[in-house]
């Protein structure tokens, strides 16, 4: 039976054994997927003993993403672009990194792509999730222009400084975010990206758009947050009219993608997205 693995802090809440125990199991696999929490100073022993006892891969979430790096034997572009690794691979010993949440970004957008190219976006974080998020407009949308709209600016500049080599042409313009700023940069806005945990249970009665800032019917607004299943930002969205995404499907994609890496067969979504989209009702009520 081959094994793999969730490791971070703290993974009580992760969803993912959920999901790919059940799709191991409908495909007819002997394999077994399990949550270690993993303190930061036990990264590395832990890792080194995963490794000897076998383990096939596993996920990585924060706040090890970037730690993990340290560990590994390799990891590919999109990983060394991005900074961060959320898949791993054992190859015979050896540790190969990836990072399946741009594909999960990219995945979420693809319908709405005619409606970014050379559209403006106003990205609001810039903590972890923010890096793949970058990393998939640049590479695969090409918008007019992306600006980042958060509290410590400092963060902002910095990723604007990592990623606007990736493409000289789109500028990635930085801003502390506060009201004024939040309602003239969303009026030139085509897409709004949520990346910062505002709004997240349970304080699911937030948001990052401050009361008074309108959202208008041509506008795709994209919420990372998963729980609950419909955030405050979504819930305005929707009332004006908006295209709503959550963060739901960037879950089931990123993840599905480790599973097509890790197996070489595609996870079976259409039966994964109700199980995983009634555990998470279920937290809420």
């Amino acid at each position: 039976m081959k094994h793999y693995a969730i490791i971070g802090h703290p993974i009580a809440h992760s969803l993912s054994p959920l999901m790919h125990n059940r799709a191991f199991e409908i495909l007819g696999r002997k394999a077994r997927y399990d949550a270690h929490d993993i303190l930061p100073e036990e990264l590395s022993t832990t890792v080194a003993r995963l490794t000897e006892e076998g383990i096939a891969g596993f996920n990585v979430t924060i706040p090890h993403k970037h730690a993990i790096l340290s560990s590994l034997a390799t990891i590919d572009e999109a990983a060394q672009q991005i900074g961060a690794v959320n898949t791993v691979v054992n190859r015979d010993g050896l540790l190969f990194g990836t990072n399946t949440d741009a594909y999960g970004v990219f995945q979420s957008l693809a319908p709405f792509a005619d409606r970014i190219r050379q559209a403006n976006v106003l990205m609001i974080g810039a903590g972890g999730s923010a890096r793949a998020v970058l990393f998939s407009l640049l590479k695969d949308f090409a918008p007019s222009e992306i600006t980042i709209a958060t509290r410590t600016i400092a963060k902002a500049e910095a990723l604007a400084l990592h990623f606007q080599p990736l493409a000289p042409g789109i500028p990635i313009r930085t801003f502390t975010a506060s009201k004024d700023v939040l309602n003239t940069l969303i009026g030139s806005a085509t897409l709004v990206i949520n990346t910062s945990p505002v709004g997240m249970a349970p304080h699911d009665t937030a948001s990052p758009l401050p009361a008074g800032i309108g959202i208008r019917p041509d506008q795709v607004v994209f919420d990372l947050i998963y729980t609950p299943l419909q955030t405050t930002l979504l819930r305005d969205a929707a009332a004006a009219g908006a295209t709503a995404i959550g963060g739901l499907e960037m879950l089931l994609h990123q993840g599905a993608r480790s599973f097509e890496i890790w197996t070489g067969e595609r996870m079976p979504l259409d039966q994964i997205r109700p199980l995983v989209t009634e555990a998470l009702r279920s937290r809420t009520h």
